[in-house]
Protein backbone atom coordinates (compact mmCIF):
# COMPACT_ATOMS: atom_id res chain seq x y z
CA UNK A 1 0.00 0.00 0.00
CA UNK A 2 2.60 2.24 0.94
CA UNK A 3 4.53 1.77 -2.34
CA UNK A 4 1.17 2.37 -4.23
CA UNK A 5 0.92 5.79 -1.67
CA UNK A 6 4.80 6.85 -2.90
CA UNK A 7 4.56 5.87 -7.04
CA UNK A 8 1.26 7.81 -7.23
CA UNK A 9 2.65 10.92 -5.12
CA UNK A 10 5.95 10.95 -7.23
CA UNK A 11 4.01 9.89 -10.87
CA UNK A 12 1.70 13.20 -9.43
CA UNK A 13 4.32 15.48 -8.71
CA UNK A 14 2.59 16.94 -5.76
CA UNK A 15 3.78 16.92 -2.44
CA UNK A 16 0.45 15.86 -0.57
CA UNK A 17 -0.02 16.83 3.32
CA UNK A 18 -3.08 17.68 5.35
CA UNK A 19 -1.61 21.27 6.48
CA UNK A 20 -0.91 21.99 2.66
CA UNK A 21 -4.63 21.89 1.37
CA UNK A 22 -5.25 25.01 -0.24
CA UNK A 23 -8.75 25.96 -0.91
CA UNK A 24 -10.18 26.92 -4.27
CA UNK A 25 -10.06 30.81 -4.17
CA UNK A 26 -6.50 30.36 -2.40
CA UNK A 27 -4.93 28.43 -5.39
CA UNK A 28 -7.07 30.65 -7.98
CA UNK A 29 -5.44 33.37 -6.78
CA UNK A 30 -2.22 32.58 -6.45
CA UNK A 31 -2.45 30.99 -9.77
CA UNK A 32 -3.93 33.61 -11.12
CA UNK A 33 -0.88 36.37 -10.06
CA UNK A 34 1.34 33.81 -11.31
CA UNK A 35 -0.38 33.63 -14.92
CA UNK A 36 -0.30 37.71 -14.56
CA UNK A 37 3.65 38.07 -14.17
CA UNK A 38 4.17 35.08 -16.70
CA UNK A 39 2.01 36.83 -19.24
CA UNK A 40 3.50 40.25 -18.50
CA UNK A 41 7.09 38.82 -19.00
CA UNK A 42 6.16 36.71 -22.16
CA UNK A 43 4.45 40.05 -23.83
CA UNK A 44 7.73 42.50 -22.82
CA UNK A 45 10.31 39.88 -24.32
CA UNK A 46 7.90 39.40 -27.30
CA UNK A 47 6.65 43.44 -27.92
CA UNK A 48 10.51 44.43 -27.35
CA UNK A 49 12.10 41.75 -29.88
CA UNK A 50 8.99 43.00 -32.42
CA UNK A 51 9.84 46.50 -31.90
CA UNK A 52 13.51 45.85 -32.68
CA UNK A 53 13.00 44.36 -35.74
CA UNK A 54 10.37 46.66 -37.03
CA UNK A 55 12.45 49.75 -36.53
CA UNK A 56 15.54 47.94 -37.94
CA UNK A 57 14.20 46.29 -40.82
CA UNK A 58 11.24 48.08 -41.90
CA UNK A 59 11.77 51.77 -41.16
CA UNK A 60 14.56 54.15 -41.67
CA UNK A 61 13.51 57.08 -39.53
CA UNK A 62 11.79 57.62 -36.74
CA UNK A 63 9.55 60.50 -35.30
CA UNK A 64 7.89 60.69 -31.76
CA UNK A 65 4.62 60.14 -33.42
CA UNK A 66 5.68 56.75 -34.88
CA UNK A 67 7.03 55.71 -31.27
CA UNK A 68 3.69 57.36 -29.77
CA UNK A 69 1.62 55.37 -32.04
CA UNK A 70 4.17 51.98 -31.09
CA UNK A 71 3.69 52.08 -27.18
CA UNK A 72 0.06 53.03 -28.02
CA UNK A 73 -0.28 49.66 -30.26
CA UNK A 74 1.88 48.23 -27.41
CA UNK A 75 -0.44 48.63 -24.43
CA UNK A 76 -3.21 47.94 -26.09
CA UNK A 77 -2.03 44.55 -27.67
CA UNK A 78 -0.69 44.03 -23.96
CA UNK A 79 -4.21 44.18 -22.50
CA UNK A 80 -6.00 42.25 -25.21
CA UNK A 81 -3.26 39.38 -24.90
CA UNK A 82 -3.80 39.73 -21.12
CA UNK A 83 -7.45 39.01 -21.14
CA UNK A 84 -6.63 36.18 -23.26
CA UNK A 85 -4.00 34.71 -21.82
CA UNK A 86 -5.77 35.02 -18.44
CA UNK A 87 -8.64 33.25 -19.54
CA UNK A 88 -6.98 30.53 -21.06
CA UNK A 89 -4.65 30.59 -17.89
CA UNK A 90 -7.97 29.95 -15.49
CA UNK A 91 -9.03 26.65 -17.50
CA UNK A 92 -5.61 25.30 -17.35
CA UNK A 93 -5.85 26.14 -13.69
CA UNK A 94 -9.69 24.64 -12.86
CA UNK A 95 -8.24 21.65 -14.29
CA UNK A 96 -5.42 21.67 -12.12
CA UNK A 97 -7.00 22.21 -9.34
CA UNK A 98 -9.85 19.67 -10.08
CA UNK A 99 -6.85 16.78 -10.84
CA UNK A 100 -5.50 17.93 -7.32
CA UNK A 101 -8.51 17.60 -5.19
CA UNK A 102 -8.60 14.22 -7.26
CA UNK A 103 -5.58 13.04 -6.05
CA UNK A 104 -5.90 14.54 -2.46
CA UNK A 105 -9.29 12.46 -1.84
CA UNK A 106 -7.54 9.33 -3.44
CA UNK A 107 -4.49 9.82 -0.95
CA UNK A 108 -7.20 10.44 1.88
CA UNK A 109 -8.93 7.14 1.18
CA UNK A 110 -5.64 5.09 0.84
CA UNK A 111 -3.74 6.72 3.89
CA UNK A 112 -7.33 6.08 5.84
CA UNK A 113 -6.74 2.07 4.80
CA UNK A 114 -2.89 2.24 6.22
CA UNK A 115 -4.20 3.93 9.02
CA UNK A 116 -6.69 0.91 9.72
CA UNK A 117 -4.04 -1.64 9.07
CA UNK A 118 -1.89 -0.18 11.43
CA UNK A 119 -4.27 0.67 13.89
CA UNK A 120 -5.19 -3.05 13.60
CA UNK A 121 -1.44 -4.53 14.27
CA UNK A 122 -0.99 -2.44 16.77
CA UNK A 123 -4.22 -4.06 18.45
CA UNK A 124 -2.82 -6.97 17.55
CA UNK A 125 0.33 -6.70 19.08
CA UNK A 126 -0.64 -5.30 22.36
CA UNK A 127 -3.33 -7.80 22.77
CA UNK A 128 -0.05 -10.45 22.40
CA UNK A 129 1.83 -8.19 24.94
CA UNK A 130 -0.75 -8.35 27.31
CA UNK A 131 -1.29 -11.79 27.43
CA UNK A 132 2.36 -12.75 27.87
CA UNK A 133 2.41 -10.16 30.85
CA UNK A 134 -0.83 -11.88 32.25
CA UNK A 135 0.79 -14.89 32.36
CA UNK A 136 4.33 -13.71 33.68
CA UNK A 137 1.93 -12.32 36.57
CA UNK A 138 0.80 -15.39 37.92
CA UNK A 139 4.37 -17.29 37.48
CA UNK A 140 5.81 -14.23 39.42
CA UNK A 141 6.27 -14.05 43.12
CA UNK A 142 4.34 -10.88 44.63
CA UNK A 143 6.62 -8.76 46.81
CA UNK A 144 4.01 -9.07 50.10
CA UNK A 145 4.14 -13.23 49.28
CA UNK A 146 7.75 -13.99 50.70
CA UNK A 147 10.04 -11.85 53.15
CA UNK A 148 13.23 -9.75 51.09
CA UNK A 149 16.33 -12.30 52.07
CA UNK A 150 18.76 -11.05 54.56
Amino acid sequence: MMTKMTLREKRSGIRLDTVDDPDRRDFMSFCGVLAFFRASIFYAVIFVVAVLFIFSMITVKVSRLTIAVTVFAGIIGYLFFLLVYSGHSRRQTIKRFDKYQQIVKEQRSDLKILEEIYEKEERDSHGQQEKTIDRNDWNEDRPGDKEPNQ
